[in-house]
């Protein structure tokens, strides 16, 4: 197995920045855009020699605070309870 058989090459795209002159931001975005390029091509390489991720030695729990029912009669109470406090802040003037 050849290493520069396995690797494709990778050209940077051009961005539409349309014609004009060589200014700062034009160069700017075309130097990021050549770094980030370069840093995908350099994760496709790495993913072929990094190790598979290890399976977790313990199962994972992953639990709520609450409920599903009880979390749905939370809103109803806390507009309710809104709507009397504007009820009375209307009326109390």
């Amino acid at each position: 197995m050849s290493m520069s058989g396995s690797l494709q090459p990778k050209q940077v795209a051009p961005l539409p920045i349309g014609p004009g002159g060589n200014n700062s931001t034009k160069v700017q975005m075309n130097n990021t855009n050549t770094q980030l390029t370069m840093m995908a091509a350099q994760i496709n390489a790495d993913k072929k020699f990094d190790p598979p991720v290890p399976k977790p030695i313990t199962k994972q729990i992953i639990q709520g605070f609450c409920s599903g029912e009880a979390n749905q009669d939370i809103p109803i109470i806390l507009s309710i309870i809104g709507c009397i406090c504007i009820v009375y802040g209307v009326f109390a003037k």
